[in-house]
């Protein structure tokens, strides 16, 4: 049943009954506009214990104490099921794997970042506002069952993955974004859906000016740190957009040994083309398991919330072509006869990379194709229009130093309406070619009145 889209949507989307826990952290605190429409209530994460470094050794009782009630917290917010089940990495892994090779194509000795779970997470709500065949493609995709699954799914990944301990952050959002302009064209239902079972902030925005670009770019900006939408917008949208759904994950961790600043020193980069710059390389020593196989070696570096692998394409092999091994990302396994003991001779440049994805040829290879066709998408979970998704692209950044990593991508699906926005009933025709007047005033106060009879 569809009703007309209002500010009362405020209280009906609110997450106070869904989210995972009930405060919101101070950072994350966004600022109200007047196009919000909900804002889902994220957790108030428990804050990982610090050794105190004064007195280390009187102290660690007292940290030992503060770590277990840091532990009881989490695992009350996390649930009984804190940890992703199998089934779940499985789906994730096997969408990762087939995903990668089709998202990254045609990027060949350029900077690519791709993140699978932000494209995961924004598909998921483009098959709760899909229906028919254009919901089950979405789905195959994914490797999701069904709508109701896939919401149980969405939930468990966030409620296991969401963290924001004070040393270490993982933040995953959502949010759909519609035109203030077609009042009335959405499914109250969906938009419920939505923000109770995919954590989406609902926004209603002018499409097609500067204020919406802002908007989605100042929402992007904030859930990404900064990394992303700081500088320019992230869309530019037009006035026959109907929605726009919008997933972001930011990461933020610190080595677990970090690298000593003394030892970084300039040295020679080479590009894919045999350019040469000279950039500051992190250095450092240590013992630890790596994997040596036909066309490349790899070995990772753990964080304070899980690792970064690192893969060295041997001389004439390519990134790329590694990737069109569809078992090459599980592969990558440190343990067991996969990998060997020995000593690992870091050698990291520091970097500060990104990348713009298109993800529209990407979705038809996973079969994702009646949605991008104006004449068989059915979006009809969503609206009464005849609508298509228009755009997907993917943007990510990746920060590397001497401290850690800085994460941040976020996947934009643009759903387009095929009709023009409805037009006014009475239209007024304001044709100065003729003599008129004008009033120029502030605070409604006239400060300057004009009659012009003449125009040279």
């Amino acid at each position: 049943m569809k009703r007309i889209l209002s500010l009362a949507l405020a209280s009906a989307l609110l997450l106070a009954g869904c989210a995972v826990g009930t405060g919101e952290p101070d950072r994350k605190e966004p600022e109200k506009m007047s196009y919000t429409l909900a804002e889902p209530v994220y957790p108030e994460f428990p804050k990982q214990p610090q050794m105190s470094a004064e007195d280390p050794i009187g102290g660690w009782k007292a940290y030992q104490e503060a770590y277990d009630k840091y532990q009881d917290a989490l695992a009350a917010l996390r649930g009984e099921n804190s940890h992703i089940t199998e089934a779940e990495h499985a789906a994730l892994t096997a969408f990762t794997a087939r995903s990668t090779p089709l998202v990254l194509a045609g990027q060949e000795g350029k900077n690519a970042i791709y993140s699978p779970l932000s494209l995961w997470s924004a598909l998921a709500m483009l098959a709760q506002c899909a229906g028919g065949d254009s919901r089950r493609q979405v789905l195959d995709a994914m490797g999701a069952d069904g709508v109701d699954a896939l919401q149980d799914q969405v939930s468990q990944i966030w409620r296991a993955l969401y963290t924001d301990d004070g040393q270490s952050s993982l933040i995953l959002a959502n949010s759909i974004w519609l035109n203030s302009g077609m009042e009335g064209a959405y499914v109250q239902e969906t938009l419920d859906a939505l923000a109770q079972k995919y954590y989406a902030g609902a926004y209603a925005v002018p499409m097609g000016t500067a204020e919406a670009d802002k908007a989605v770019t100042d929402w992007v900006s904030r859930q990404t740190n900064g990394l992303i939408g700081g500088d320019q917008p992230v869309v530019q949208t037009e006035p026959d957009i109907l929605a726009l759904l919008a997933s972001s994950l930011y990461y933020k961790a610190a080595w677990l040994d970090e690298f000593g600043k003394e030892a970084t020193e300039e040295d020679v980069f080479t590009d894919a083309a045999g350019n040469e710059s000279k950039v500051d390389f992190m250095h450092r020593t240590e013992d630890a398991n790596f994997i040596r196989r036909d066309g490349y070696q790899a070995a990772r570096l753990p964080t304070h919330l899980g690792e970064m692998v690192f893969v060295l394409p041997d001389e004439g092999t390519s990134p790329e072509s590694l990737l069109q091994d569809p078992d090459f990302l599980s592969r990558l396994e440190f343990y067991g006869d996969a990998c060997t003991w020995g000593e690992v001779q870091w050698s990291v440049p520091r970097f500060d990379v990104n990348s713009d994805l298109n993800l529209k040829n990407a979705l038809s290879a996973l079969g994702v194709t009646d949605l991008l066709d104006p004449d068989r998408a059915d979006l009809s979970a969503l609206t009464d229009l005849d609508a298509f998704l228009s755009d997907a692209k993917q943007l990510a950044r990746v920060k590397v130093d001497e401290e850690g990593v800085e994460a941040a991508a976020v996947t934009i699906i643009a759903v387009r309406n095929l009709g023009l926005p409805p037009q006014p009933t009475e239209v007024c025709i304001m044709d100065l070619d003729r003599p008129f007047l004008f009033v120029i005033r502030t605070e409604d106060v006239p400060l300057f009145i004009g009659i012009v009879n003449q125009v040279s």
